[in-house]
């Protein structure tokens, strides 16, 4: 994988930063998430750039905040779901104006398992809605011969304290430079040709508990 293949469409973050580094990926960062109003702009001059066989897309955070879903206000609740969901919306459509045919797509999700769902509402009603967009896609553009598919990663949300039973792998949650960047590149690879629409879990085993 070089910078000439693989394009990450993210959110401009250090992690993402990192990310794109261990994937030799070439960088587009996603526009600010409080300024909605050049989501749209972004998506036009984003999807109108040079096509790429490999893109992957993720709004991530980095220091995401814990909640219990009573006590989201209105505030709250446009900064964790409603904006970020509408950013997801505009990137994966620039991601799909932007791939080449026979490529692929995939989508890095930020969602804990269900053990560990408490405090993370939004976030995993993100994750839910981000899938379908995934499995819409897969359908849409597979006339076109692009896949598309999703990793979801329980990173940074969760650490490895968590309510019994434990994690199937002790490297539980993972890292992002490994266990996820190799989910990445397994759906990336020119031998998984077969594998659309579907949902891999890099979470140390976590979602099977």
């Amino acid at each position: 994988m070089n910078s000439d293949h693989t394009t990450l469409i993210a959110s401009d973050t250090p992690s993402m930063r990192a990310l794109g580094e261990q994937l030799a990926a070439q960088f587009v960062p996603l526009p600010e998430l409080a300024i909605p109003e050049g989501f749209e702009s972004w998506r036009a001059e984003v999807g109108a750039g040079p096509d790429c066989p490999h893109i992957i897309v993720s709004v991530w955070n980095d220091a995401p905040t814990r909640g219990a879903l009573v006590e989201q206000d209105e505030e709250a609740w446009l900064r964790r779901l409603e904006l970020p969901y509408l950013l997801w919306n505009f990137a994966l459509g620039a991601a799909a104006r932007r791939c080449r045919e026979g490529g692929a797509i995939v989508a890095l999700i930020q969602t804990p398992a269900a053990l560990d769902a408490a405090g993370w509402t939004p976030e995993m009603s993100i994750a839910d809605g981000v899938v379908a967009l995934v499995r819409s896609l897969a359908a849409s553009e597979g006339v076109r011969g692009i896949r598309a598919n999703a990793v979801t990663t329980p990173v940074p949300l969760v650490g490895k304290d968590v309510i019994a039973p434990a994690p199937p792998l002790a490297l539980f949650p993972g890292r992002l430079e490994q266990e996820v960047a190799g989910a990445l590149r397994l759906f990336l690879a020119a031998d998984a040709g077969g594998l659309t629409g579907r949902v891999l879990a890099a979470d140390g085993g976590r979602s099977l508990a």
